[in-house]
């Protein structure tokens, strides 16, 4: 599980009671202390960058001086990030792989920028805790000793908490009392419980039906970003890394991953449905919110239509239960309906009706994907059509080429560690 939300917000303290809980717990900002530290990974690196002055009389970097830097200046922010996480996903990565990994587990992943450095989709679920901004901002103050203008400059260098929320699976609202952010934790820390004795097992699909799925799926994607290399950016990076595949835009986007997107785009976002269910099935099996939650981050990098990301979500959600049944049939149109409001949920919309046209060009050729993507009223939506009977069914004419095929097994070979 991932936690997070904005400076301030009393994540912390949230983290702690999960502990007292019993959770296996990580802060990846202590973390990030830790390597910053005189005789840290990051310390030399980091004083090279920014220069002596950021040191305190003893050695130690002073965060205040380095914070002074990096929170006016994107630049700055962006070559600290560079030096120091991926030192601290290196310790994360031990400290997962040493945990007890037992029926029920829930280990608990702790940083502020989770969704804005784009490496969200790596948890199961997500949590975001937030407060009112008046109340966020007055407690940096108090907290930190800060004027107005340092503490809106540190506000301003994360993504607005109501547009985090957006991410979230589930939320703790800590405007309350301590006692009313405890109650909220404990009921937290039961649902997690259960959800994590009832987690499916990883579900790969089939290299020959995945492959199928992508090359008689849509063959474009939104801004230059084609279901292939989609697929073998996340196979090489072991699942969607957001920045990452922001780079593969055309253009690509100027600031970062979640101010990248464009209104009106064609192709839609639910063209790349394909690689990110075959990601999600692999990493976490048939998990219905996994796959919404990933879906809807993607179409949220490429497109700011509501309806269009909800298709993406809607498209990847039945791509996943076609995987699973393993046929097209009358019982994924009853999937539609049950799911669309978990798509627009994380769309933000309900969805537009496009992928309802592509099932129904898919439940009239169940066992053709070629017959389905012809059947379909455009070529965008032949392409969902194709790609739901092509995962389900596979197709003989699909002849993969070997980078494709290294993909597919380097994704559920990765994605399953």
């Amino acid at each position: 599980m991932g936690l997070t939300g904005g400076i301030a917000c009393g994540k912390s303290y949230v983290l702690r009671r999960l502990a007292a809980a019993g959770f296996e717990t990580l802060n990846l900002d202590a973390v990030a202390r830790d390597v910053m530290a005189p005789g840290g990974a990051a310390h030399d690196d980091v004083v090279g960058a920014f220069g002596p002055a950021i040191l305190a009389p003893d050695g130690a970097i002073d965060r205040k001086r380095l914070g002074d830097l990096v929170f006016v200046d994107p630049g700055a922010r962006a070559r600290l990030d560079s030096l120091v996480h991926p030192r601290v996903r290196e310790e994360e990565a031990r400290w997962a792989a040493a945990a007890d990994r037992g029926p029920g587990t829930v280990l608990v992943t702790d940083a502020a920028l989770l969704v804005e450095a784009g490496v969200h989709l790596r948890f199961h679920r997500m949590v975001v805790v937030h407060c009112p901004p008046e109340l966020q901002k007055r407690r940096l103050r108090e907290r930190d000793g800060l004027d107005a203008a340092a503490a809106e400059a540190r506000l301003a260098a994360q993504m607005p908490i109501g547009e985090k929320r957006r991410f979230a699976h589930f939320e703790v609202v800590t405007a309350g009392s301590f006692a009313d952010t405890d109650r909220q934790t404990d009921a937290l820390a039961e649902t997690l419980r259960s959800i994590a004795g009832r987690l499916p097992a990883p579900a790969p699909v089939a290299v020959d039906r995945a492959a199928s799925c992508v090359l008689l799926g849509p063959g474009a994607g939104p801004r230059g970003l084609a279901p292939r290399a989609l697929l073998a950016d996340i196979a090489a990076a072991g699942g969607p890394e957001m920045e990452r595949i922001a780079r593969l835009l055309v253009p690509p986007p100027a600031g970062p991953w979640y101010r990248a997107a464009l209104g009106g785009t064609a192709p839609g976002p639910a063209t790349l449905a394909g690689p990110v269910a075959l990601w999600s099935l692999a990493r976490a099996g048939p998990d219905d919110e996994h796959v919404a939650a990933a879906a809807g981050t993607l179409a949220y990098l490429t497109h700011d239509d509501q309806a269009a990301r909800a298709d993406a979500c809607l498209q990847a959600l039945l791509l996943q239960s076609a995987a699973a049944a393993g046929v097209v049939d009358d019982r994924l149109r009853g999937r539609h309906g049950a799911l669309t409001p978990l798509a627009a949920r994380w769309g933000g919309a309900p969805p537009t009706g496009r992928v309802r046209e592509a099932l129904r060009s898919a439940l009239r050729h169940p066992q053709d994907a070629v017959r389905a993507r012809e059947d379909a009223p455009d070529s965008e939506t032949g392409g969902l059509a194709g790609a739901l009977v092509a995962i389900a069914a596979g197709s003989p004419s699909a002849a993969a080429p070997p980078d494709l095929l290294a993909s597919l097994r380097d994704l559920n070979t990765r994605a399953e560690t």
